[in-house]
């Protein structure tokens, strides 16, 4: 008997054992029915070791409650974003499965109860390296105690975390701690195969962005958030070469708007390619001028990281272990990333060789599709994204002469008029 039925029997036995279940009597459809319900429950983590004999309910309440930052990395390609949206089972996400390792080892008790702050909200498909949260959870003894050595928090959430979410450091704060409006700074990365688009153009655009600016034409609007101003300061955003014909882009910044990394990536593509000059980067910026967003697609999300997330005084501690451990968590964590890393790399050699067996042959016929995959076609204009993605239109056409968003002012009006109408 495998251990979801295991866990189905005793939950059956656990809620029925003082009433006839009357089984026999039910329907089809009525057993189908009573089927479902438990599942439900058992999805919801509601099922839980039955107590020892003699032994209390575990009371999360009993004990000290200590507030910690906690470091987390992530592949984010298969959720839909950092922050939990409410239905795990529709929209995964990474926090979801942050506050299930945190509730099955009884580190917290409910989610919403615990003090959580994030220092960002990656979008889907969006990785993270330095993604830091803060939250309260229970110490080692209880309120009448006094406290000694904590818990290895890093050991305990990384056995119940699955492959993709791994939690690198954990550092004790202070109780007002907020790992959003703590952070000095944040750091973005994002990947890209250079191709034919001109690296020393897009350095120039990417020098116009740096220091203090209005980056409304940066991002995407949300009126409910109600943002009243959209200046931001990037600290730094270079461009750096990292193997054969791929190339990085570090941006670091005190804060971000929704999607401005890439809205940026999407216009230095657009200067990479030679489809606009990197003075359209002075022109977006210039609000008296564009003062609202031309119509332009924003670049792919599966090649963005957080890379980093910078706060003062911050005591990051790796692993609670001793020295005598034979196999440190630091060394567990790297071994974890390098088999994912290892069977990566061997599937993007499985597919060059495709590619280059395919372009064997067509060279053969006289076809040179190495050349030609980047290149603008005579009769449509191509614009690259990301990510190998690409959009193809009849014409390119210029961003200045594009049809423009709705500007801020109007956003927020239509969503004040939308609120309006569903109080009526």
């Amino acid at each position: 008997m495998n251990q979801w039925f295991k866990n189905l029997f005793r939950l059956t036995s656990n809620t029925t054992s003082h009433i006839p279940s009357n089984y026999e009597k039910l329907s089809r459809g009525q057993l189908i029915q009573k089927i479902q319900t438990l599942e439900n429950r058992l999805k919801r983590n509601d099922v839980l070791p039955p107590n020892k004999p003699g032994r209390k309910s575990f009371d999360v309440n009993r004990y000290v409650e200590r507030r910690i930052a906690l470091k987390v990395a992530y592949l984010g390609w298969n959720y839909s974003g950092f922050a939990s949206q409410g239905d795990e089972n529709t929209t995964p996400t990474v926090e979801g499965q942050l506050f299930k390792a945190l509730t099955a080892c009884k580190l917290i008790q409910q989610a919403d109860n615990c003090q959580f702050t994030r220092c960002g909200r990656t979008d889907k498909g969006v990785s993270g390296l330095g993604q830091v949260v803060a939250l309260n959870v229970r110490g080692t003894n209880s309120k009448s105690d006094i406290v000694k050595d904590p818990l290895p928090y890093v050991e305990i959430l990384n056995r119940l975390l699955p492959d993709d979410v791994r939690i690198l450091a954990w550092a004790p704060v202070g109780p007002s701690f907020n790992a959003r409006f703590d952070c000095k700074s944040r750091t973005y990365k994002y990947f890209f195969e250079k191709g034919q688009l001109d690296l020393e153009l897009m350095r120039t655009a990417a020098s116009y962005m740096t220091g203090s600016h209005d980056f409304r034409n940066f991002c995407r609007l949300d009126p409910s958030k109600n943002i009243t101003s959209y200046e931001r300061t990037v600290l730094s955003l270079e461009i750096k070469p990292l193997s054969d014909d791929f190339y990085e882009v570090e941006l670091k910044g005190t804060a971000f708007l929704w999607h401005q990394v890439r809205c940026i990536m999407a216009i230095l593509f657009l200067v990479g390619q030679k489809l606009e000059k990197p003075e359209i980067v002075k022109n977006l910026l210039d609000i008296d001028l564009v003062p609202a967003r031309p119509n332009y697609p924003m670049a792919s999300d599966l090649p963005l990281m957080l890379y980093d997330c910078e706060f003062e005084n911050m005591n990051w501690i790796y692993a609670n272990e001793n020295n005598s451990a034979k196999i440190t968590t630091p060394l567990k964590t790297y071994r974890h990333f390098h088999e994912l890393w290892n069977t990566h790399i061997i599937k993007g050699h499985l597919y060059r060789t495709v590619l280059q067996q395919i372009e064997c042959k067509a060279i053969n016929d006289g076809t040179d599709v190495r050349g030609r995959i980047n290149a603008s076609d005579n009769k449509q204009s191509t614009v690259l994204l990301g990510a190998g993605r690409t959009l193809k239109s009849a014409k390119y056409k210029p961003l200045l002469s594009r049809p423009k968003a709705d500007s801020d002012q109007v956003k927020k009006e239509k969503y004040r008029i939308r609120q309006l109408n569903k109080i009526k």
